[in-house]
């Protein structure tokens, strides 16, 4: 923590993912909104004033306050799926790595045909076949997502269970179990938390760009790809504050953990110690 936070560049991630953090947790509670009638047709496509610092959409809503309140749906879709990811992801590895023989290749095998197909049209595709919304995002980003997982679970496990303190754990007749959750998966988690944090970023832009096709959240729930989907058609007519802002959201948020995921990746590595 000290090395990390030490990092300038890992103190502004922090500080990002702290702001946006802050909206999703706080704006349901000062500034309480309802989609459904949020529309004003005498203020739509309004630029940026005193009332309306991000401007107004189509349908006169305003942009600031649906980003605020958009944060907790975009956010809340990044890291439901990579917590999801996660552990379905790590448990994957770790039988993998550490029971071998044919249920090493069997779930490898699986693996490597998810990673065959591009991420995101993996997605678009899980999401064509069981339905458009929240959840069935959330579902589709995990699934695309549990591969890496299982794979530097997997990597971990096998180069740690040959090491000597599990050796000398089995010799002292541990069980199996207590050997994986008490001796591996602990030496496992730096890897797994730089990827996470790195996920979690990859997460939003997926959807974003699930919500950016129509397959995300739906109208009228605000959510920054499918506030991109509605404004970029605007881009000609100049009113380029209806797709500037939530474009910049999506930016920052991502560019946040990927600062974040960076930094930790550098105060985990040994090599890097002094």
């Amino acid at each position: 923590m000290h090395r990390l936070l030490a990092n300038r560049v890992a103190r502004g991630g922090l500080a990002i993912i702290a702001l946006f953090t802050l909206m999703a947790v706080l704006s349901p509670v000062f500034l309480p909104y309802n989609p459904t009638v949020d529309a004003d047709l005498l203020a739509r496509l309004k630029p940026p004033t005193w009332t309306h610092p991000f401007g107004t959409d189509a349908l006169g809503r305003d942009i600031l306050m649906r980003i605020l309140h958009g944060a907790r749906v975009s956010l809340g879709l990044g890291v439901g799926s990579v917590v999801l990811a996660a552990l379905v992801g790590s448990f994957l590895g770790l039988l993998a790595g550490y029971v071998g023989h044919r249920t090493d290749l069997c779930l490898m095998f699986c693996m490597d045909i998810l990673l065959a197909f591009p991420a995101t049209l993996l997605a678009i595709a899980i999401v064509a076949m069981i339905g458009p919304g929240l959840r069935n995002s959330l579902i589709a980003i995990s699934v695309v997502s549990i591969p890496f997982y299982a794979r530097i679970t997997r990597g971990e496990v096998l180069a740690l269970k040959e090491r000597e303190f599990v050796t000398a754990a089995r010799g002292l007749g541990g069980s199996a179990r207590r050997i994986l959750l008490w001796h591996i998966f602990p030496n496992t988690l730096p890897p797994l938390t730089v990827q996470t944090t790195l996920a979690v970023a990859f997460a939003i832009l997926e959807a974003a760009a699930l919500g950016f096709l129509g397959l995300g959240a739906q109208p009228p729930i605000p959510e920054w790809g499918a506030m991109l989907a509605d404004s970029y058609k605007f881009f000609t007519s100049g009113a380029w504050w209806a797709f500037f802002f939530p474009g910049a959201a999506i930016m920052l948020s991502v560019l946040g953990f990927n600062l974040v995921g960076d930094a930790l990746r550098d105060a985990l590595d040994p090599r890097l110690r002094t």
